[in-house]
């Protein structure tokens, strides 16, 4: 009987990953991933949140907020949206209403717009400003105009969905 046959070790792919972790491939990989991070549009949106706890605080805000957003919460959270990000947007108006199924499709809906409406069209507008430069001032038209079409046609759809 050969004792090598039920010694045989099974090669699996996780096993070669596994390796090239212990070689320092991993390593670079990590350090490439850390250089290539675009530390400016992380230290906005880090910006966005402590911007919005502080003015979380200051209780004229607030009461200027529980004003504004009772009972227009889709809206509210459009309008928030264009200039703090949906993110920071959804955060800062979630302690102003319990209507967060309105809420929600406002935060949504408000990621279209303005560049600054959403992480995903500023982390975009980087590529494009760093890759094309030449077309900055292009994409900023051509992406505002198509993003309020199709905020203005996503309103609209939400309108007639709330009166069915």
């Amino acid at each position: 009987m050969d004792a090598g046959r039920y010694n045989r070790v099974y090669e699996r792919p996780y096993d070669k990953k596994y390796d090239s972790c212990q070689s320092g491939q991993h390593a670079d990989a990590d350090r490439q991933s850390a250089e290539s991070l675009s530390y400016s549009l992380l230290l906005t949106f880090v910006g966005f949140f402590v911007f919005i706890g502080n003015m979380g605080r200051i209780p004229a805000f607030c009461d200027f907020l529980e004003r504004a957003v009772a009972g227009r919460e889709t809206y509210a959270a459009i309008a928030v949206s264009q200039v703090i990000s949906n993110v920071p947007a959804a955060l800062l108006l979630s302690g102003f209403t319990n209507a967060y199924e309105e809420l929600l499709i406002g935060v949504n809906l408000g990621g279209l717009g303005t560049l600054i409406a959403s992480m995903a069209s500023l982390i975009s507008y980087k590529y494009v400003a760093k890759e094309e430069s030449s077309r900055k001032g292009k994409y900023i038209l051509i992406f505002t105009v198509s993003n309020l079409l199709f905020l203005a046609v996503l309103m609209g759809f939400h309108l007639l969905w709330r009166k069915v």
